[in-house]
């Protein structure tokens, strides 16, 4: 796993960093194999927001949070990438299950 922080117009903190490390390990347990996550923490007129930017394999995930508290945007946008990952899981489990329901159904109908 590959992880890339940066701040825009904020002064990197290490427990920023620290707390960004451990929201990136729960994220490994989805993938097999390689990953890179980029996160990007900034501040805009008393805005703090936070993108995650997931490339694991050939699927390519992002979120962005917005709020007054950095500490706050980082959950929220672990909890839009953790969302979009069940939603691709559970998208591969229906087409593999549709497949074979498919096939059962002429048999059905005769």
């Amino acid at each position: 796993m590959s992880l890339n922080i940066t701040f825009r117009n904020l002064e990197p903190s290490t427990f920023v960093h620290q707390k960004i490390r451990e929201k990136a390990t729960r994220l490994k347990k989805y993938f097999n194999g390689k990953v890179d996550i980029r996160w990007v923490c900034s501040v805009e007129s008393e805005r703090h927001i936070s993108e995650i930017n997931v490339h694991a394999g050939h699927r390519y995930f992002h979120a962005k949070a917005e709020n007054s508290n950095i500490y706050k945007t980082l959950d929220e946008a672990l909890i839009k990438i953790k969302q979009q990952i069940k939603k691709i899981n559970q998208q591969l489990k229906n087409k593999i299950h549709r497949k074979n329901q498919i096939e059962y159904i002429p048999t059905l109908i005769n």
